[in-house]
Order: structure tokens, then sequence, then C-alpha cells
């Protein structure tokens, strides 16, 4: 019978060689990732905003106690992870820029769910679009940064598509004043909350999950403190959380009951889903790719909302949002080029039709 050698080859110092590490099979390349992120991202993305709707038409009208269970279950996530060991926080904010930035985040959440609650999907949609052109100003009156008159071109032509929803909505009665004020809010506390995601993140050296992990806590109590002055003490308003969760016992906490926390769960879930997968697809693309991903889920949303909540809507309505939103997309598509190629001093469309082949930065 003939044995097989079982040798082991040695080297000079007469060790054992190892074994060359056989290469890993069945992972997800790096394409196969950012395909991963976009799709999550998506989802994630128009689900949030169909869960938030769908607390608000079965009832729970409460738009910052369902920001705050968004806050909630986001700083409970990082403290399992930190618990179990699976995570470690290598950076944090020092507190009082916890305090400001996590204050910014609320505002830009809790306006953007009360922008929601009282206006149509399409126009709360389109409400984003204007966080574009006032991050810009903001940025050029107290950062000193600014732009050329490509850039804002195609911001005049976002908002005329805005304005074009806008005053449509305010003569039909589908967006009332008290709409557009929480929308204003909205994008002002968006705008600002955005700017210091970048500005902050770059002064403490923190990276976007630590970033989001060291203000956890801080969006949790402030959003708590806000929740209950706002919708859980007597006199606030004529329906409280606490009257809410009164009349669900009286009824014997119902399906319907039952379902509606389903739905704050799913908040809950697709929150924080939201903010994984754009920290993953901005790591492994850029703002730029996530953008142009962002215009993908402003028509999917915007369809849902034309098919979920038909009520809201009126066929003149209709009509005007998809022409108004569609003039601010392309603005919005023209706005991301015209924004990266200044950024990266390369030359854009209208610079290459001119046989341009080297951009000049502006003074």
């Amino acid at each position: 019978m003939r044995l097989h050698s079982l040798a082991v080859p040695l080297n000079a110092s007469g060790l054992p060689v190892a074994a060359p590490a056989e290469e890993k099979k069945g992972g997800l390349s790096g394409v196969t990732f950012i395909v991963v992120y976009i799709f999550g991202s998506v989802i994630s993305s128009c689900c949030i905003v169909v869960c938030c709707k769908s607390v608000f038409t079965r009832g729970f009208g409460f738009p910052l106690t369902v920001s705050f269970f968004g806050y909630l279950f986001t700083y409970l996530y990082y403290v399992f992870l930190k618990t179990a060991g699976l995570w470690k926080q290598t950076g944090e904010l020092p507190m009082a820029e916890n305090m400001k930035v996590a204050a910014a985040s609320i505002s830009s959440i809790s306006f953007m769910n009360l922008c929601l609650l009282t206006n149509p999907v399409a126009f709360y949609q389109i409400a984003k679009f204007v966080v574009i052109p006032c991050t810009l100003m903001m940025q050029a009156t107290f950062f000193s940064i600014n732009t050329n008159i490509k850039v804002l071109v195609s911001i005049a032509v976002l908002l005329g598509g805005v304005g074009y929803v806008t005053i449509d909505g305010v003569s039909s009665g589908t967006v009332t004043f008290i709409g557009l004020m929480y929308a204003a809010l909205a994008v002002v506390g968006t705008a600002l909350y955005r700017i210091w995601q970048e500005t902050k993140q770059k002064e403490y050296k923190l990276g976007p999950v630590d970033f989001q992990s060291s203000m956890a806590f801080w969006q949790a109590a402030i959003g708590a403190v806000v929740a209950v002055c706002a919708e859980w003490i007597p006199g606030t308003r004529e329906f409280t959380v606490p009257m809410y969760f009164s009349q669900a016992a009286a009824d014997g906490f119902t399906g319907e009951f039952w379902g509606t926390m389903g739905w704050c769960l799913g908040v809950c879930v697709m929150a924080l889903t939201v903010n994984f997968t754009a920290f993953g697809l901005i790591g492994k693309t850029g703002p730029v790719a996530y953008a142009i991903v962002g215009h993908a889920k402003t028509v999917i949303t915007i369809i849902m909302g034309f098919l979920m909540w038909p009520g809201e809507e009126t066929h003149q309505t209709m009509v005007a949002d998809v022409i108004g939103c569609s003039i601010a997309m392309c603005a919005v598509v023209f706005y991301g080029h015209f924004e990266y190629c200044l950024k990266n001093n390369k030359p854009d469309m209208v610079q290459r039709c001119q046989g341009k082949t080297d951009a000049v930065m502006p003074k």
C-alpha cells in the first residue's frame, strides 16, 4: 500500500513554512456592495416616509413624539453595540457642540415630520429641494463660501419648479399657511444641520458613525423635552399623547393600536437604516453619487404618495406636482454637475461645449 508524503516544507531556520492563505470565495465584490447600499438607501428612504405618513393617518398625529422614538431607538442601538463589544467609539464632540448639533438635527427632523403631517407627500418631498439653495445662502452669508453663476442659475430654475408647486397647492387648498411655515422651518433646520455635519466632522476629525453616536444621547434627551412640552402636557393641544394611550387602553388595545405601534417601530428601524446606508454609500462612492440616488428616491416617494394617499391631491395638483418636480429635479441634476466640477476644478458641460478642457477655479 502506497502512503502519501506528510512532510511539511521547512525554511532556512528549520521552521515550518506557512501555507499561503486561501483566497476567500463567495464574498461580495465592491460593486455588489455599492449596489446593495444603493437599493438599501432608496428603499429605506422611501419606507420611512410611508411609515411616518401611515402613523399620522392612523390617528397618532404626534410628529415630535415619533421623532423622539427614532432618536431613542438610535441611542439604544449604539449602547447595545458598545455593551456587546461589537463596536468601539474612537472620538466624540465636546458637550456644547454636541448639544448644538443635536438641536439642529432635531429641528430638521421634527419640522420635516410636521411638514409631512400637514402637507401632501409631493409637497413635502419637493420642500427638500429648497434645502440646497438655503444651504448655499447660509454658507455664503455665515461661512464665506461662494459659488459661480452656473450653480446660481440651476438654483433659480429649481426655485421656479418649487414655486410652481407651492402656488398651485395654496390656490387649490392642499397646502396651508401652517404647512408652509413648517416647511420653511424644516428647510432652515436641515440646511444648518448639513453644514454642521460637514464642518464639525472635519473640525474634530470624526467619522460619520462616531459623529452620529456622539450626539445620539443628546438627540434623545432634547427630543424628549421637546416632545413632552409640545405633545404630552395638557393644554398644549386638544389631544395629547397620554390621552391617546388612555383611549387605547379604554378600547382594550385593539389591533388598530398595535398596528400603529408597528408603524412607529418601522419609523425607528428605517431611520437607523437610512443613516447606515447613507454613510456606507457616501463612503464607497461619494456625495455626488449619493445625491443622484436621491433623485430616484424623490420620484419613487412622489409616485407612492399619489398611489397610497390619493385623497390629499386633486387632478390639478397632481399635474402641477409632476411638472414642478420635474423642473426642480432637472435643476438639481445640473446643480450637482456644476457644483462637482467647481469643487474639483474640472471643466463642466458648458466649458466642454466651448472647447475648454481646463476649468478655472473662481477667485
